[in-house]
């Protein structure tokens, strides 16, 4: 079963040093996500103007009240 059981030469054991580590023949994490830098700070620009208004709201709210 994929990510939990796999069959390995003696080759290959022999390759790594007859290191049988189940976590160096099987790879149960999930593949990295790689994003270009720019959509990044984009979305990272965007979160902080969602912030800002957010801010902005709060405080009008707690005017309102008093706070």
């Amino acid at each position: 079963m994929e990510k939990y059981s796999r069959i390995v030469s003696r080759e290959e054991i022999a390759k790594n040093d007859f290191n049988i580590s189940p976590s160096r023949y099987i790879h149960t994490g999930e593949a990295d996500e790689y994003r270009p830098i720019a959509e990044i700070v984009e979305e990272l620009n965007a979160l902080a103007d969602e912030a800002r208004e957010t801010d902005v709201a709060l405080k009008a709210i707690l005017a309102k009240i008093g706070v």
